[in-house]
């Protein structure tokens, strides 16, 4: 699950980013139920609601990263969990699959691997 997306940023400043982007981090969980297909083809899991330490954790990750200059997303966050691209024209199930995920070990700094090969952690907060 995405916290905020910060676009290409050079290696260089991967111990930057460590430093800037270190801060307190509480435990929360997520009950996901709700599926959805997003009009630009994404089928996501979404949760029931929104933790407060989560909502804590986005904001205060948001501020750091405009302190470091980077490009902050001013939309409403919409936490979620991508299950599929291109599924445009899907319809999701009636009655979403009951997952519940308890974020206890705290939030990474990754980055996306060439072709959408996945991600590499760069390094581990809380």
């Amino acid at each position: 699950m995405t916290l905020h997306f910060l676009g290409n940023v050079a290696a260089s400043r991967v111990a930057e980013l460590v430093e800037g982007l270190s801060m307190p981090f509480e435990p929360f969980s997520l009950e996901f139920g709700t599926g959805e297909v997003w009009p630009n083809g994404v089928a996501v899991l979404l949760p029931r609601d929104q933790p407060a330490a989560l909502t804590r954790l986005h904001a205060r990750l948001g501020e750091a990263a405009g302190r470091l200059q980077l490009p902050v997303d001013d939309r409403p966050y919409r936490p979620h969990v991508t299950l599929a691209r291109r599924a445009r024209g899907a319809t999701p199930p009636s009655a979403g699959a009951d997952l519940r995920w308890r974020v206890h070990g705290g939030y990474v700094l990754a980055r996306s691997l060439p072709g959408g090969a996945g991600y590499e952690v760069l390094h581990r907060f809380g």
